[in-house]
């Protein structure tokens, strides 16, 4: 058995530790997880990734400029020619220099699915060799548009798409970071329990040092038995080994929990338990609708019925008739002067449609289209599944705050009471009106009562941070979770 004491009746003062305890409450313990844990840089850094796709989606919605050039292209080779005079073919070299450049202007056209263009170049020719030619040739201006003519239009589906992952991507984030306070507050709990078995250890061996001095005095005058005697001395030595254990737990959970919030390991932390918790009353509806809003799940599988429905209707598109039309207009010259080469342009139009008409695949296309609904309906009976489960979770979550909450305040209630039955038995045993069993009966009842105490709040808070992290939602503060 172990045996405990009031440090109000027996404090024995305590070595200091070399090192300077650094104080935090669990608030401060979340906040530095959920800023600068490496999980939450994890968070982060996947948020960002999505954030710059986005942007990128963004900007290619935007004109696009772009200079294409081949500054100088050189090139030596043989050349067959007709020779009227000696009536036959002769090989003779040549020479060339190449050099163009354009500017292209492209832009997407979303409501039709198609992409406007416009240029303008300037290419020079020379040629060396038994012939020597330059010639200028210039494209002053050129537009023109392309598209596909029939159903599958990507640019107004990825209007819908896009928008929807860089919400997905930040509530993902969102709920990513609660779940590493969900863990901060386990492990600060963790920690917390370690710091109450080491503090009851503590004063389980203050105690019963003392209480073993009073029993040596008591068994000189025959006071108590040797038998008592001997199982007080036991119960000291059991204490000495307790308080080695405590040490050694302790010091594992602290360097769990300040490696995890991102500080040195060999800190030495001193823990502020909350021991009054706050007066909160959830309902499981509106629990429910604060997580249909803000989960990341609802979002999620409504986007991968979105994607799915996108491919379906590309598949569908291509396996039947397929045309496209590219249709431009400008002006163009070539002359032997750079001067002549803008002169007097003549006009260049250029029309093209192109036709694919399917013959026979042996059904690839429409068994790949037929794959693609089902795709829909597995990604819809996904969402409806994912939709139960999280409603499930959330209900059972409300219910888990409520109950606990209660559960805390009748275990603080049973710590209250214990503390006073240890005061008095012991009080009692050093009267000499009660004896061992009594007196290590009450120190059972007592340590029980504060470790459930620490256990009672970390259920509650687990609870409370669960209920965060699937609502992504802070019903303390009535406000929405951001990170």
């Amino acid at each position: 058995m172990k045996c405990k004491s009031l440090l109000l009746l027996f404090a024995l003062p305590l070595t200091a530790s070399a090192q300077t305890a650094v104080t935090l409450d669990m608030d401060r313990i979340v906040t530095m997880s959920t800023n600068s844990s490496m999980s939450a840089e994890l968070h982060r850094s996947v948020y960002e990734e999505s954030r710059y796709k986005w942007l990128e989606w963004q900007a290619s919605r935007k004109p696009q400029i772009t200079l294409e050039t081949t500054p100088v292209e050189y090139t030596q080779y043989m050349v067959q020619r007709y020779m009227s005079d000696i009536d036959r073919d002769v090989y003779r070299q040549r020479k060339s220099l190449y050099s163009t450049a354009a500017i292209n202007v492209e832009q997407v056209m979303e409501r039709w699915g198609g992409r406007f263009y416009a240029n303008t170049g300037l290419s020079y020719l020379g040629t060396f060799g038994d012939i020597n030619d330059n010639q200028y040739a210039t494209i002053p201006v050129q537009v023109g548009y392309r598209q596909d003519l029939f159903g599958y239009n990507p640019y107004r589906w990825a209007r819908q798409t896009e928008p929807l992952k860089l919400t997905v991507a930040e509530q993902q984030k969102n709920y990513d970071t609660e779940q590493t306070a969900e863990e901060a507050v386990k492990r600060f709990f963790m920690l917390a329990a370690a710091q109450e078995q080491l503090q009851m250890a503590k004063e389980n061996m203050q105690s019963c040092d003392t209480i073993y001095a009073i029993a040596s005095r008591r068994f000189q005058v025959a006071s108590i038995s040797k038998a008592e005697l001997s199982i007080l001395e036991l119960q000291l030595a059991n204490a000495r080994n307790t308080l080695t254990l405590a040490q050694l737990e302790h010091q594992r959970a602290t360097k769990e929990l300040a490696t995890w919030i991102g500080l040195d390991p060999t800190a030495q932390l001193q823990l502020l338990v909350p021991q009054v918790l706050p007066t909160i009353h959830v309902s499981a509806d509106d629990a429910i609708a604060k997580a249909e809003e803000n989960n990341p799940h609802y979002l999620s599988s409504q986007l991968s019925i979105l994607e799915a429905e996108r491919e379906a209707a590309q598949l569908k598109q291509q396996k039947g008739l397929n045309a496209s039309i590219d249709a431009s207009v400008g002006l163009n010259q070539v002359a032997d002067r750079f001067a002549d080469a803008y002169r007097s342009p003549l006009v260049q139009n250029q029309v093209q449609l192109k036709v694919s008409i399917p013959i026979s695949d042996f059904g690839r296309k429409r068994n790949a289209w037929l794959a693609a609904q089902q795709k829909v309906q597995s990604a819809t009976h996904l969402s409806q599944e994912t939709r139960r489960d999280t409603q499930l979770d959330v209900v059972q979550t409300v219910a888990e705050v409520n109950e606990r909450q209660t559960i805390a305040t009748q275990v603080r209630q049973a710590l209250h009471i214990a503390e006073d039955a240890y005061t008095a038995t012991l009080q009692r045993f050093i009267r000499g009106q009660a004896n061992v069993n009594d007196l290590a009966l009450a120190q059972n009842y007592w340590q029980s009562a504060r470790s459930n105490q620490i256990e009672a709040l970390k259920n509650f808070w687990l609870s409370y941070y669960h209920l965060r992290a699937i609502t992504l939602y802070d019903f303390l503060k009535s406000q929405p979770v951001r990170h």
